[in-house]
């Protein structure tokens, strides 16, 4: 595995809390690197993988390179292989981990990208994250120009993917999504239409087990990566990983785990945001509850509280088809079931 410094000012004047979490973030783009877990997204999410068993994907996966906020706590060796995408009107991205990938004896070759996310909404971001994804996908085909191929050899164009895996995932959310160009025929007759598959996305929403939640997913990749990063006992961890998905634990997965595990910030904070979320819709629905036993109207308790209708209805609504308990908890559960509080 080849490790690199992400070159910025900004480790320099980081609190010791903030490195912390940065360390723990490192840890992760090191663990979703190891060949054994790259192959099971591999198996997951390309085609051509599907059929074939992790360990026999393992072999057909290229060097990755990894960058690192702070890799002197991770006690790497640096290396001083780009893993940067630099255009001059573009700017600069910086890839967490990027690999080769080869099929039929190195006759075909992809090019994978695997971002670890913290966190896919829009309110955290500033930014849609589907909008991120795109331009990573761009960004991976047009950087060919020159390395992969030159002049009009547009046919060594390699297929790219760029995966990202989200960790704050609502415990009834896991869910793997794919993105893509399809090719339709929107007038006419042809015996073939061509079809593109050099742009890949894939957006993996994996639940936090933070929570209470310890229910595995019934998809193989996500029950793993929540294994993985769930905030059980190393042991417990281990074992379910080895005999439930069949990982064997070399020294450097078992050690990075192990670290990381100790690095405890990251889910503390996935944690409190989580409970902060919970807190402020069931504070919004208290509220709500106060003014409808008032015999308010929405329009009234939307002025009163200075939000949209749109956004005091289905609170209302559902608060209403409890009465008389008006139970803050059970109201919440419903508007979450049912899609309606954003």
């Amino acid at each position: 595995m080849i490790y690199r410094k992400v070159k910025t000012n900004l480790s320099r004047t980081l609190s010791s809390i903030e490195q912390d979490k940065a360390t723990s973030d490192d840890y992760v783009k090191c663990i979703l690197a190891d060949p054994q877990i790259a192959a099971y997204i591999v198996q997951a999410l390309v085609p051509e993988f599907k059929e074939m068993e992790a360990e026999k994907i393992i072999p057909c996966i290229g060097e990755p390179t990894v960058m690192l906020r702070f890799p002197e706590r991770l006690g790497v060796k640096i290396q001083n292989v780009n893993n940067e995408s630099v255009d001059e009107d573009d700017g600069k991205i910086i890839y967490d981990i990027k690999f080769p990938l080869y099929y039929n004896g190195k006759r075909r070759e992809f090019i994978i990208n695997i971002e670890a996310q913290k966190s896919s909404k829009k309110s955290k971001l500033g930014y849609r994250l589907e909008n991120r994804i795109a331009y990573y996908m761009g960004r991976m085909i047009s950087e060919q120009k020159g390395t992969e191929f030159v002049n009009s050899n547009y046919d060594d164009l390699k297929s790219v993917y760029t995966i990202w895996i989200c960790m704050d995932t609502k415990k009834s959310e896991d869910s793997i999504i794919e993105f893509g160009m399809k090719s339709s025929l929107i007038y006419g007759k042809i015996k073939k239409i061509p079809q593109i598959d050099k742009l890949n996305g894939a957006l993996i929403n994996v639940r936090t087990r933070a929570t209470k939640n310890k229910k595995q997913s019934k998809n193989k990749l996500i029950g793993m990566l929540e294994e993985l990063f769930s905030k059980s006992e190393f042991i417990e961890k281990k074992k379910i990983l080895e005999e439930d998905y069949g990982l064997k634990m070399s020294m450097e997965l078992e050690g990075r785990m192990s670290e990381m595990c100790n690095v405890s910030d990251y889910w503390e904070e996935v944690a409190t945001e989580e409970g902060k979320e919970i807190g402020e819709k069931q504070k919004i629905i208290s509220l709500v509850v106060k003014k409808l036993q008032k015999d308010k109207s929405v329009a009234e308790i939307a002025d009163d509280l200075e939000e949209k209708e749109e956004v005091i209805a289905p609170i209302y609504e559902a608060a209403l088809s409890m009465k008389p308990d008006y139970d803050v908890e059970k109201i919440y559960e419903l508007l979450e079931k049912n899609k309606k509080l954003a």
